[in-house]
């Protein structure tokens, strides 16, 4: 999703000059005026080295330079969720201020007595090489956490949909945007799917989200503030066939106010799914401004 804007900087001492490299991150997920702070940090910076002893045939150099990148940069910031790549649309899906990838690992354990050396070749066991050498990961499960409520993941949804099945009808497109870009003012969701790399790991958690109801659920999941202020679960949906996992469904406000400001530091969610699988995503709450807005 982002994309890396790269140029030197130099540092003009007594000494021999050094050069270090600035890499300038611009995504999608950025508000213009951001993108435009660091940029104008940077330019500035390069400037003032290069007036200490550029003449003015290199000054006019640089004032093309400031104005490319700023243009360049612009550009980049204000792209499209429409315009999107696959590899944006997944990066906002599961590596994004609104969305977060919990791994959780099998690895292979050492057989007891497997191998034992006492000096001599007759007292060591031969391991089986059929099987993983101890340590090696036998077993994966990925559970994505995405605030469904939030407008850029929803975006992300249809796009990645678009891309994946180019041939849909127009009627279908239409519906697809009107979800992308509805409003969220009555509930916070969060949406929560499971991917695994066997059955016997990816069955438990599928059996987990089966059995689970907003009564068994109401004790250990929630939104919780920094402050400690938390909202807990008011509605459960089990997966269906949309792809987006299992429903999280939380009130928006708290005493009659937003449960989220731009001053609420941190968001976690934690659910305790079963007595063995617990997932939990924080979220850098000042992170989530999106087109101006914060979107949860």
């Amino acid at each position: 999703m982002g994309r890396r804007l790269t140029f030197t900087r130099l540092a003009h001492e007594r000494r021999p000059i050094r050069y270090r490299e600035m890499v300038l991150t611009v995504t999608p997920t950025r508000s213009v005026c951001k993108v435009l702070q660091d940029v104008s940090y940077c330019l500035t910076y390069l400037y003032r080295r290069l007036l200490a002893f550029s003449g003015e045939h290199m000054k006019r150099i640089v004032f093309v330079l400031i104005a490319m990148l700023l243009t360049s940069a612009v550009l980049v910031a204000q792209k499209s969720w429409n315009e999107w790549t696959l590899k944006e649309t997944t990066k906002m899906l599961n590596e994004s201020p609104w969305g977060q990838t919990q791994l959780e690992t099998r690895q292979a354990e050492e057989p007891v007595g497997a191998i034992t050396n006492n000096g001599s070749s007759r007292g060591m066991t031969q391991r089986d090489p059929g099987k993983d050498s101890p340590g090696a990961i036998t077993s994966y499960i990925k559970y994505f956490v995405r605030f469904l409520s939030a407008k850029p993941i929803r975006q992300a949804v249809v796009r990645k949909l678009e891309l994946e099945n180019p041939g849909m009808d127009a009627q279908r497109v239409e519906q697809l945007k009107a979800f992308a870009d509805a409003s969220s003012n009555d509930f916070i969701v969060v949406a929560v799917a499971a991917e695994a790399k066997d059955q016997s790991t990816g069955g438990a958690a599928l059996q987990a989200f089966k059995a689970a109801t907003i009564e068994s659920l109401k004790s250990g999941t929630y939104l919780e503030r920094k402050d400690g202020q938390r909202v807990e679960i008011a509605d459960f949906k089990l997966p269906v066939a949309d792809g987006l996992g299992a429903k999280f469904i939380f009130p928006r406000l708290l005493n009659g106010q937003p449960f989220l400001d731009a001053n609420s530091g941190q968001v976690r969610f934690q659910c305790q799914l079963s007595t063995k699988i617990k997932i939990e995503a924080r979220y850098k709450v000042s992170d989530m401004i999106y087109d101006g807005k914060l979107e949860y």
